[in-house]
C-alpha cells in the first residue's frame, strides 16, 4: 500500500522517531494490558510498570538498555500526543540544518544521559527521604528532551518574535528556554513538591547546552551555516561546537541578571578548561561561529519571507476568485 504524499515528504528523522515512539508505547500498553489480565491485585493500567522498557529508579541498573527506551515510552494519550507534536514540529525544521542523523543522533543522546541523571538524583532522593514508594514511580518519556529542542531554536533562530493572540502576548524564542524551564521547576518544587519534572527538565537543558556549544560535529559549507545535502564533502569544512556570542549560557537568562551569570558561566568554563573537559575557544573560532550565526539568520528571514509571500499570493488569489465569482452572480 502506497504512503501518503504528505507522510513521504516529511523529513526523514521525523518518521523514524514517530514510529519509534509509536511502537515503543504501544508495546508498553499492550504488556500493561496483558499483565493486568494476569494480575488481581493491580486497579488500573497505571499501577502496572514494565521494568525493562520503562524508567523505573529500582530495576534501571538491571536493565541499562531503558536509559535509551524509556525516551520514547509514554503511559499515557495525553503525554504520547505531546511528544508526536513535539518531535513531529522540532525535528521537521531541525533536520533542514542538520541532516536526519543529527537529529537522530541528538535526541538519544540528550534523552539517555537526562534518563541516567534523573534516576541517580531519584535513587539518591529516595534514599535520604526514606520514601520507598519512590523507588517504583516510572519516569522518563519526551521530558527528556522537551528543553532541549528550545535550546536548539535559541540557537537557530533566537531573535524570531512569537506572536499569540493577535499581539496580546509577544516574545523572541531566546526568552522561551528560561521563561518555561522557571515555570516547570515552581510548579515541580513549589506547588508539586516533587523533583520530577524539574529535574530531567533542568538536566535536558544543561546536557543539550553542552552538547551543542562544546562537543556538537557538523559538516558544513565554508559560506553556508547548514548541512550539505547533497553528501558532498570536498568543499564542506568540520566544525565542532558553537562559540558565537549569542549562545553563551549568559544569554539564555534575563538582562538584569546576565552580569553575575557570566562571573559563574565563566569561572566554571575556566575550570573546565583546566581539568581538560572542553576544549578552549579562540578568537577565530568565535569569530566563524558568529559569521555563521548570522548566516543562519539571515538564511531563515528570507525563508519565512519566502513563506509569507507565498501565503499572501495565495490570499490574493482566493480574494480575486471570490470577487469574479461574485461578479459573475450578479
Amino acid at each position: 500500500m502506497a504512503l501518503p504524499s504528505s507522510w513521504r515528504s516529511t523529513a526523514k528523522s521525523t518518521r523514524i522517531a514517530l514510529a519509534v515512539l509509536t511502537v515503543t508505547s504501544s508495546l508498553v500498553l499492550v504488556l500493561k494490558v496483558h499483565a493486568m489480565g494476569q494480575s488481581e491485585g493491580a486497579a488500573s493500567l497505571r499501577d502496572i510498570t514494565i521494568p525493562y522498557i520503562q524508567l523505573i529508579p529500582r530495576h534501571a541498573i538491571f536493565h541499562p538498555w531503558v536509559f535509551l527506551t524509556a525516551i520514547f515510552a509514554e503511559i499515557s494519550i495525553i503525554g504520547f500526543l505531546i511528544s508526536a507534536g513535539v518531535l513531529f514540529a522540532a525535528t521537521n525544521y531541525i533536520e533542514k540544518f542538520w541532516g536526519y542523523q543529527e537529529v537522530l543522533k541528538f535526541i538519544v543522546l540528550v534523552g539517555s544521559i537526562t534518563n541516567l541523571t534523573t534516576v541517580m538524583v531519584a535513587i539518591i532522593s529516595n534514599i535520604f527521604r526514606n520514601d520507598v514508594g519512590g523507588m517504583d514511580k516510572p519516569l522518563g518519556g519526551g521530558i527528556s528532551y522537551y528543553f532541549s529542542f528550545l535550546v536548539v531554536l535559541k540557537q537557530i533562530i533566537p531573535e524570531h518574535n512569537v506572536v499569540l493572540f493577535q499581539g496580546l502576548i509577544n516574545f523572541r524564542v531566546k526568552h522561551l528556554p528560561f521563561m518555561l524551564l522557571s515555570i516547570v521547576s515552581v510548579w515541580s518544587l513549589v506547588i508539586s513538591r516533587s523533583l520530577y519534572p524539574a529535574v530531567p527538565s533542568i538536566v535536558s537543558f544543561f546536557v543539550s547546552y553542552n552538547y551543542l556549544r562544546f562537543y556538537q560535529s557538523l559538516s558544513t559549507d565554508p559560506l553556508l551555516p547548514v548541512t550539505s545535502l547533497n553528501g558532498d564533502q570536498s568543499s564542506a569544512t568540520i566544525v565542532t561546537g558553537d562559540a558565537s556570542d549569542a549562545f553563551s549560557l549568559a544569554e539564555f537568562f534575563p538582562s538584569a541578571i546576565k552580569a553575575p551569570v557570566s562571573v559563574v558561566v565563566n569561572s566554571i568554563y575556566d575550570v573546565s578548561v583546566l581539568l581538560g573537559i572542553v576544549t578552549p575557544f579562540n578568537d577565530e573560532a568565535v569569530e566563524q561561529s558568529n559569521l555563521r550565526a548570522q548566516k543562519i539568520s539571515e538564511q531563515v528571514n528570507k525563508a519565512n519571507k519566502s513563506i509569507a509571500n507565498s501565503v499572501a499570493e495565495r490570499r490574493r488569489q482566493v480574494a480575486l476568485q471570490v470577487i469574479e465569482d461574485r461578479v459573475g452572480h450578479s
